[in-house]
């Protein structure tokens, strides 16, 4: 009975002890939590416990802080200078050219550090338990500290260079490649930060061999194959006849060495075959004709264009390398020829929309010479035919071109200074003033225009126009939704502009103002260096000058879609005294050009 006693208390002191401990347990997970609670809300806005980056600890720190901690311990290593080894060479750099440290982006990232899932955060809240965590910092790559830091590096190596085949007479020539030794930048880049986040020292850049992309062996064999080809004449042969050949001299200006999949691989030059093969085939070739406009009343008529024949180039150019691999007399490449097709072909023609005369104007030659009225007649078979597309200018020099003896030219006279001289080109004031006011009878906007310094009564009114090769030209620009024609055509008592294409409906309504603001003529000077010395003559002045105006509307269906003045500003005809050289005139002059 005594030993049961004995034995139930034994049970009961155990069963105590045991419930001493879980209370005490519990109480310990109870303070750890609450210590936990507490270390959270301290830490709410803070760095957890534990965390370094690039081994700067910031861990318990605020974020203003640890950014400012990372910012200036970073920042330091970053300054630092690093000696860079290539080879027997080396410089000294500094990666804070290469990087930037991302501030913000590098406390964000310290900041999420422990913060994964709940487990982790309790556990960088768990005091001296907690786990050191390391957090890479963010750096930013400096695109041109990166490309200034490749090319130092660069600078130190050698690059390999490819072997080279050229033709030097009938003998190709090759010259050797050569290994070259790189850095790899990118392993480089990624070494110098981790030198750099630990705090210094030095590096050396490893050098890999790079071979040629293209080697001495592979321009050896583009080098036979190009002896082969020149080994011999080739003959020509055009549906069965022989042309003539192609002796070694001139297959060598054919040939070229075109890279190609780690190869030089033999070509020959398009241009160069049509070149060299064209004397040979020239009477059995024909060039083409353009579409052109015929005029027949107010209409326009597309006379179709007709193709020519020329050089198949294609097909030369592998016949002739396929009879570059036969012996002998084999040694022969048969061409072909194909169709040229005309630069304006008729379906391009009439697509143009030019159907049928939307303007013309006549100007009358006057009191012409010979040579004034052969001048009008060249410019205008230079002008003759000019298409003007959609929203294209028309430019008088562009499409004329310089007035000179070469082109055809004779001698005739300008105005300079209102005094007639003599011009090679003489005339072409004429032309001009007819071209504008066929454009200004259709409503197209004029772009550029110049008067003659005084009037002139066989033209409208405030409606002349004045050019001069290297000064005043004549531009317009056509607006229409089609191309226009113009087309041109004298005799010798009158010249006449028309400009065909589709009618739009265009109508003008032009009036020119009183003449008004007269001036009247005063005598002027002028030196004539081609003159006799130290003589004066004096060339009888004429009418004053005056200004007027010319309004113009230009309508479309009905709807007023443009309107515009042209101001001119006529000098009077001023009587002029002119001096030869080696006598001054007692006023302001002007110098007349040379006559030769």
């Amino acid at each position: 009975m005594v030993e049961l006693v004995a034995g139930t208390l034994r049970r009961a002191r155990r069963r105590t002890r045991w419930s001493a401990v879980g209370v005490l347990a519990a109480a310990l997970v109870a303070a750890v939590g609450v210590l936990a609670l507490v270390r959270a809300v301290m830490l709410h806005d803070a760095v957890l416990p534990g965390v370094s980056i690039a081994g700067v600890h910031v861990g318990g720190l605020d974020r203003a802080e640890a950014r400012a901690r990372l910012e200036r311990a970073l920042d330091a290593n970053l300054r630092q200078r690093i000696l860079v080894a290539v080879g027997d060479h080396g410089f000294m750099t500094t990666p804070s050219e290469l990087y930037r440290l991302d501030a913000v982006a590098t406390e964000k990232a310290a900041f999420a550090a422990g913060r994964e899932s709940l487990f982790s955060r309790l556990a960088s809240l768990a005091g001296p338990f907690a786990p050191d965590r390391e957090v890479a910092p963010v750096l930013e790559v400096r695109p041109a500290g990166r490309s200034e830091l490749a090319a130092r590096l660069n600078d130190l190596t050698q690059c390999a260079v490819n072997a080279q085949v050229t033709m030097t007479g009938t003998e190709p020539v090759v010259t050797p490649g050569r290994d070259g030794a790189l850095v790899d930048v990118p392993t480089f880049v990624q070494e110098l930060r981790h030198i750099a986040l630990g705090g210094g020292g030095s590096i050396r850049a490893q050098l890999e061999e790079v071979a040629p992309a293209l080697t001495t062996s592979e321009a050896e064999r583009a080098a036979d194959s190009a002896r082969r080809l020149v080994s011999a004449p080739i003959a020509i042969k055009l549906r069965g006849e022989r042309l003539g050949k192609l002796e070694p001299e001139m297959l060598a200006r054919l040939v070229r060495f075109q890279p190609h999949d780690g190869a030089y691989r033999l070509v020959l030059a398009r241009s160069a075959v049509d070149e060299a093969v064209a004397p040979l085939i020239g009477p059995e070739t024909k060039d083409p004709v353009d579409a052109r406009f015929r005029i027949v009343g107010k209409h326009a008529r597309v006379v179709p264009s007709k193709p020519g024949t020329t050089l198949a180039p294609v097909r030369a150019t592998r016949a002739i390398l396929a009879a570059a691999s036969e012996r002998g007399h084999a040694r022969v490449a048969s061409v072909a020829l194909t169709a040229l097709p005309a630069d304006l072909t008729t379906r391009e023609a009439k697509a143009l929309g030019i159907e049928r005369r939307l303007s013309t104007f006549t100007t009358d030659m006057g009191v012409s010479s010979t040579n004034r009225i052969t001048n009008v007649l060249l410019l205008g078979r230079y002008l003759d035919g000019t298409i003007v597309r959609p929203g294209e200018t028309f430019s008088f020099n562009g499409v004329v071109g310089p007035r000179t003896a070469e082109r055809g030219f004779v001698e005739g006279q300008m105005i300079v200074g209102g005094v007639l001289v003599p011009s090679i080109g003489g005339g072409v004031c004429q032309v001009a003033t007819t071209v504008f006011n066929a454009a200004f009878e259709y409503g197209l906007p004029i772009v550029e225009r110049h008067n003659h310094s005084y009037y002139i009564s066989h033209y409208p009114l405030g409606r002349d126009a004045t050019v001069s090769w290297g000064g005043p030209n004549l531009v317009f620009r056509n607006d229409l939704d089609h191309a226009i024609l113009l087309k041109a055509n004298g005799t010798s008592a009158t010249f006449t502009v028309s400009i065909y294409g589709t009618r739009q409906g265009r109508k003008i309504v032009a009036k020119a103002s009183q003449p008004k603001n007269y001036t009247q003529p005063t005598l002027q000077y002028a030196v004539d260096p081609s003159a006799p010395p130290a003589s004066v003559r004096i060339v009888a002045g004429g009418g004053p000058g005056f200004d007027v105006n010319v309004h113009r509307k230009v309508f479309e269906h009905g709807r007023l879609i443009r309107e515009a003045d042209i101001f001119t500003r006529y000098t009077p005809q001023n009587p002029t005294a002119i001096y030869g050289p080696g006598k001054t005139p007692p006023g302001p002059y002007f110098v007349l050009p040379p006559t030769t």
